[in-house]
């Protein structure tokens, strides 16, 4: 099990605006990921309601289990390493109870509760990642339901780095800002 803080900023993009910092950023030495996830909550949505997620996200060939909490305006990411065959196993029985060590986590975030997990909404993710010194600045073009949409990400290791590489990528690009719900809420509400 591991456990980091996640320090993440996001905006939603329009396709013409993805396309040209994909011009300006990404290149052949970019990573280029699909991701597959899975998002998770109980039947009464306790982890929504919690401002939690759950999510199973598999990727070249390996997969894993992810507990994101709030954490001072980020998120705390609980992650557990699953074979490929478990983490089918759980997403075509589309339910199970929660692992302990998971369990424990949200027990210690207040959140607790004995049923079962179920998807809720699942995403399928085209990411192009590009690292530069204490920040990592990633692509995503995401499919879910009929939707597809396209976002700039910026994780970084500290809140400063990340808003100043953040801000700068939109004010050189004159990308304004907007409101940009996390993508397991995208990928709910288009279910609804």
């Amino acid at each position: 099990m591991r456990q980091e803080v996640e320090i993440e900023y996001k905006n939603l993009l329009t396709e013409t605006e993805y396309n040209k910092l994909k011009e300006i950023y990404f290149d052949r030495s970019s990573t280029h990921i699909t991701q597959n996830n899975y998002y998770f909550d109980t039947k009464d949505s306790h982890l929504k309601s919690a401002a939690c997620a759950l999510r199973i996200r598999t990727k070249d060939g390996s997969a894993e289990m992810t507990l994101k909490t709030p954490f001072e305006g980020h998120h705390n990411e609980t992650t557990l390493d699953l074979s490929i065959e478990k983490a089918s196993e759980l997403i075509s029985a589309g339910y199970f109870p929660l692992p302990e060590d998971i369990h424990t986590v949200l027990i210690e975030q207040g959140v607790s509760f004995s049923e079962n997990v179920f998807i809720v909404a699942q995403l399928k993710t085209e990411r192009l990642e590009i690292k530069k010194p204490h920040s990592i600045i990633v692509l995503d073009k995401s499919y879910y339901s009929n939707e597809v949409d396209y976002e700039l990400e910026v994780e970084a290791d500290s809140i400063s780095i990340g808003k100043n590489v953040f801000n700068t990528i939109l004010k050189n690009n004159k990308i304004p800002k907007r409101a940009t719900e996390n993508k397991i809420a995208r990928a709910f509400n288009a279910t609804q």
